[in-house]
């Protein structure tokens, strides 16, 4: 068997090198023939181009041997002329000219065809190479002197700007001039149009420059110190600087790998020519002790939605206190959108560190509404709780001096979704639930059984002073155990002592409406917080706990918390 499928390899092997051999030999055959005839194509060109070079080069020799031969015979005939008259002399010399245009004006010809093309083209190529490196600048000339090109007025402008850092004076400085006038320190330049190299061109440090050196001053080369574009000092020694400015940085460095440590103002080095004195040129020390001072400067913050004076202050790293006394007008209910006053001054040189951050967020679940009418209308039931999702927020926060200023979100996942919560909602409609509660309707059970004498109605009481809110019902005889029932079905929302109320029960029905049971016995409640209760089910007897003078009940009737007359409800 496998010397069979041996074989069979064998032949599979031999047959693909044959064809193979065959498909190249035609892929070559198709590319050769237009290479072939491309070439006989150039070559022939080049023959021809070569047959007219060697006749052109060949007439052009025999031309020049007889120009030469001529030549020599015409200086001879030159020579002889010089001792006749001047007038004769230059009549030869046009002569021996005009024979020789004639003669060979062939080779004139050849000459001129190739030479004027050459040299035309020498020509544009030199124009172009020039023209290409020049552009039109303004001449700067300061005292009498050029100093300098400018491609606008402006960039003058800004050099004299720096210099009138770099020499720490002001832009209204003058001096007093020879006259008894006064003039300006560095005043206006004259322009002139020029065409100029390119590399002859000044920017505004360079114009600056030339300005000092016209100066009066003595001036050194430094590198000078700019600030958000405001010049702080110079320093002679450039890397003495630089590790000024590093080690700040340093002393803000985290170990968190995504920690970008930063200055919030621009900083830039500008080595050149500055006034060498004290006032402009410091050393490494100087320039410390300076960035690393205090500047006068307003620093506010904006209320936020849920903000109070002691988050703020505790926000800041600030007492209460402190705030209050930087803002005098400041009160405790402080409104979104208000101005607090932080501070009255920052550090000098600010130091900003951005960075992720990630916290975990809740995110609230929604509670859908199922009905039920197994519940009374405005009855609910929780029959699934919700549970809030949970996602991780990945934030580039950053932070200037300390003080967390900016959040940027970055992306989010989802730990865990959030899971509704449903609630039963009743459609079930009680006696007195068709409709809004309607005084007079008698839709609610009286409250006790055997009991049905008032000893005190609802509204001013007829002795002393105050509003009774509810009815006294006392059993025949003024003695306690009367069994009292639940006027309609509801839930317990409180059973237990309530006060003067003594051993209290309070019921909330559907449709806003609640009702109260006061003063009942010891011992005799027979309902819980919570509990759900029907219509006429016994929740206690009648008792004289509480602030009473006497055994009763006293009921109570509220629709949406309002105290109404239970008589215009009940039911006897």
């Amino acid at each position: 068997m496998f010397e069979n499928i041996y074989n069979q390899i064998y032949y599979i092997g031999i047959q693909t090198m044959r064809y193979s051999k065959r498909f190249f030999k035609w892929l070559w055959a198709l590319i050769l023939k237009p290479i072939k005839m491309i070439g006989t194509l150039v070559f022939t060109v080049l023959i021809l181009i070569d047959k007219f070079a060697l006749k052109t080069f060949h007439e052009s020799v025999t031309e020049l041997k007889k120009l030469i031969t001529d030549a020599q015979g015409v200086s001879d005939k030159i020579a002889e002329a010089k001792t006749e008259s001047k007038g004769k002399f230059f009549k030869k010399i046009a002569g021996y000219v005009k024979k020789a245009y004639f003669r060979y004006k062939k080779a004139f010809l050849y000459v001129l065809n190739i030479a004027l093309p050459v040299m035309s083209l020498v020509f544009l190529i030199n124009v172009a190479t020039a023209w290409s490196d020049t552009t039109f600048a303004l001449e700067v000339n300061y005292n009498d002197k050029t100093i300098g090109y400018v491609q606008s007025e402006a960039v003058y402008k800004e050099a004299r700007e720096l210099a009138y850092d770099r020499l720490d004076v002001s832009a209204t400085s003058s001096v007093v001039t020879d006259d008894g006038t006064e003039a300006e320190l560095i005043g206006d330049a004259d322009y002139k149009i020029k065409a100029v190299k390119l590399s002859q061109i000044n920017n505004a440090s360079e114009i600056c420059d030339k300005l000092i050196e016209n100066s009066d001053s003595k001036i050194t080369n430094a590198c000078g110190i700019y600030i958000d574009n405001n010049f702080v000092c110079a320093v002679k020694n450039e890397t003495d600087a630089l590790s000024v400015f590093d080690n700040i940085l340093a002393e803000h460095e985290t170990d968190e790998e995504n920690a970008v440590v930063s200055f919030v103002e621009d900083i830039k080095y500008v080595q050149g020519l500055y006034p060498d004195n004290e006032r402009t040129v410091k050393d490494a020390s100087y320039l410390s002790e300076k960035l690393n001072s205090k500047k006068s400067e307003a620093r506010y913050y904006t209320v936020q939605a849920g903000d109070t004076v002691s988050q703020i202050a505790q926000k800041f790293d600030m007492t209460s206190s402190q705030i209050f006394n930087l803002n005098p007008e400041l009160k405790e209910n402080i409104y979104i959108g208000q101005k607090i006053l932080l501070s009255n001054e920052v550090n000098f040189l600010r130091v900003q560190i951005t960075k992720t951050e990630t916290r975990k967020v809740e995110v609230p679940y929604k509670t859908v509404e199922v009905k039920t009418d197994k519940l009374y209308v405005g009855d609910k039931k929780t029959i699934t709780k919700g549970v809030n999702g949970v996602v991780e927020v990945t934030e580039l926060v950053t932070y200037v001096d300390g003080v967390r200023v900016s959040t940027k979100e970055v992306s989010r996942t989802t730990i865990s979704d959030p899971v509704d919560k449903k609630v039963q909602v009743g459609t079930k409609k009680n006696s007195y639930s068709s409709g809004a509660v309607v005084s007079g309707g008698g839709r609610l059970l009286w409250p006790t059984v055997g009991a049905y004498s008032i000893s005190s109605g609802y509204g001013r009481r007829s002795f002393g002073d105050g509003w009774h809110a509810g009815i006294d019902i006392v059993r025949p005889g003024g003695s306690t155990g009367c069994t009292v029932v639940a006027s309609e079905a509801g839930t317990v929302t409180f059973a237990g002592w309530y006060g003067s109320g003594g051993n209290t029960v309070i019921i909330k029905h559907s449709g806003g409406l609640s009702t109260m049971y006061c003063h009942m016995r010891n011992g005799s409640l027979r309902v819980y917080t919570g509990q759900r209760v029907v219509r006429g089910q016994a929740i206690g007897q009648i008792g004289a706990t509480g602030y009473v003078t006497g055994a009763h009940l006293h009921y109570e009737v509220k629709v949406n918390g309002r105290n109404v007359n239970p008589m215009n409800y009940l039911k006897r």
